[in-house]
């Protein structure tokens, strides 16, 4: 009997747009650790996202079709952001934004990690907002 094998998808989403993010840079090496059948593609393209404008839907630009094509085909989400201003950075923000309606996250795993951590009100509002957007919060572990 040959058992199927299925590669697991993520899709890693760093909320800085900074070339040299250690954000970016945490997500990077995540791909380097993952196990045998998980496949980790770190999206790069958040800073090509428009602002989001809800009288577009129906006609939204070739970016956010991709990036909505993204996490549809994606079995789960990891998030690394960074804190601005006790904050999300205005960036991801808006690219979850322009997936509110749609639903590609609703009751998809989403784990969230940081390279900081002092930057507890960003997590916060992340969970706060993916919450909101029904995706599954994976629960920290310690």
């Amino acid at each position: 009997m040959i058992k199927e094998f299925r590669v697991i998808r993520i899709l890693g989403i760093s909320g800085s747009l900074r070339t040299a993010s250690s954000n970016t840079v945490l997500l990077r090496a995540a791909t380097s650790f993952a196990p045998e059948g998980v496949d980790i593609n770190v999206y790069g393209d958040l800073g090509d996202l428009p602002h989001f404008n809800p009288d577009l839907e129906g006609s939204e630009p070739p970016s956010v079709i991709d990036f909505r094509a993204r996490l549809h085909m994606s079995d789960g989400i990891l998030i690394s952001s960074p804190e601005y201003a006790h904050g999300v950075p205005g960036v991801l923000k808006n690219a979850l934004d322009w997936v509110v309606g749609s639903g590609e996250l609703v009751g998809k795993p989403v784990a969230l990690l940081n390279a900081s951590p002092r930057a507890t009100h960003a997590q916060a509002s992340l969970r706060e907002t993916l919450t909101t957007m029904d995706a599954r919060i994976v629960p920290k572990r310690h």
